[in-house]
């Protein structure tokens, strides 16, 4: 206890240390992480550490070395911390490879990631724009028709990403249109590329493998028999090719 004198009043004023309430803790310190900008380690006199956004520090208070948080703070600031955790570990994963939603629910899940972080984690991403499964899907869409791929196989694929329905059909819709796609001649060009790597086999040996391939692709049977038919007929024509690579070529249609 300590006794203080107000200068120009003859009163004494008794003023006591400050008491932290019970389960509370102090900041003790409020840093920059040097490696990853934007984020913020909070550590507490307790000893405990976190990492969170800027917006995290506001929204718990943790703001500056020598704040008292209360015990429902503390709790706010590692959940926070798991949050941007799960933030940081989906972009990432969107850094590398487009992805649903649903793919990332997925692999959190398969980690044994707290349902809720993640869903508050994805939702902050999705209110951003980062995380979007509209653009995903359009963007997925356009560079699987401009490598070949049929409609009916990209659909199949968005699905198994986990977009919905209506999204993959307004996204392949759009994305059709954009790049002009043609099934007919898509199909002829994906046929004359596997041409050369079929074009020596037995007759019914190459019809087989070269029909199997088109079909996987997503095309219709009638557009496969018609080209087919055609090649076998009369070879490549000059000028024919497909210069774009593929990915997973060998991957079963339907599968």
């Amino acid at each position: 206890m300590r006794f203080d004198v107000v200068p120009g009043s003859p009163r004494l004023i008794v003023s006591t240390p400050s008491v932290i309430p019970e389960g509370a803790q102090r900041v003790r310190a409020v840093v920059e992480s040097p490696r990853r900008p934007g984020r913020y380690r909070v550590q507490l006199e307790g000893g405990a550490r976190y990492l969170v956004s800027a917006a995290g520090l506001a929204e718990t208070g943790a703001m500056r070395a020598g704040v008292v948080l209360t015990l429902a703070q503390v709790a706010r600031l590692a959940r926070e911390d798991a949050v941007t955790a799960e933030v940081d570990r989906a972009v990432a994963s969107l850094a590398r490879q487009r992805r649903s939603r649903r793919q990332l629910e997925g692999a959190a899940r398969r980690r044994g990631a707290d349902a809720g972080v993640v869903a508050e984690a994805l939702d902050r991403l999705a209110a951003s724009g980062v995380l979007d499964d509209r653009g995903m899907a359009e963007a997925e869409a356009a560079a699987r028709l401009r490598r070949g791929e049929a409609p009916a196989r990209v659909r199949q694929r968005l699905r198994q990403k986990g977009v919905e329905a209506p999204v993959v059909a307004e996204a392949l819709r759009q994305s059709v249109e954009e790049e002009g796609f043609d099934e007919g001649a898509a199909c002829e060009a994906v046929a004359v590329r596997r041409w050369a790597a079929v074009s020596a086999l037995p007759p019914e040996v190459r019809r087989r493998r070269l029909t199997g391939f088109l079909l996987r692709r997503g095309f219709s049977g009638g557009e496969v028999q018609r080209v087919v038919r055609r090649l076998e007929r009369e070879g490549p024509r000059a000028g024919d090719g497909f210069t774009e690579m593929d990915e997973g070529e060998g991957e079963p249609f339907g599968a």
